[in-house]
């Protein structure tokens, strides 16, 4: 009777150990709670720009460089204030860069994590243009969704996740 006991509390245990070995796989979005926002490769290397003001949708990082601060709108770009007067910050200009979470910026050059690629940008502060100097393929992970899961389609890179 033990060895009965012993064997089937085996087996009941054997479902614990499940996968252990294998931490690559993934699960397609369906099953996910949030639906990806994807890019073609050719779309997001083309998706930088400077557009006009817009409001702020969900902040993030603030860089500040001279008088001006650069401020994350989450994966979306980055809002440019003019804030040669403190007590009263000017929003200019926005840099759409979708997928982007991050700024450096040295001099006149930008520094961003877009999606997973780097791109670095010649800005000029006065004028508010940009010029992609270089793009640095693959230096990021790509964005998986709040909830774990991940996404691939062939020349396609998520930008962000939507909760469904």
């Amino acid at each position: 009777m033990k060895k009965l006991i012993v064997l089937i509390c085996c087996f009941s245990l054997s479902s614990c150990f499940f996968n252990w070995e294998d931490n690559t796989t993934t699960v397609d979005p369906v099953f996910s709670r949030y639906d990806p926002v994807v890019l073609t490769v050719a779309a997001l290397e083309n998706s930088i720009e400077i557009q006009d003001k817009k409001e702020v949708t969900e902040a993030s990082k603030i860089y500040i460089i001279h008088d001006f601060i650069f401020i994350n709108d989450k994966r979306t770009g980055f809002h440019i204030f003019d804030n040669s007067d403190p007590s009263n910050p000017i929003k200019k200009k926005f840099l759409k860069a979708p997928g982007a979470t991050d700024i450096a910026i040295r001099n006149n050059v930008l520094y961003i994590n877009q999606a997973t690629d780097l791109v670095v940008l010649t800005f000029d502060f006065t004028a508010f243009t940009t010029i992609v100097s270089k793009r640095v393929k693959n230096v990021f992970p790509e964005l998986r969704s709040p909830d774990g899961e991940s996404f691939y389609e062939e020349d396609k890179v998520v930008v962000n996740w939507i909760q469904k």
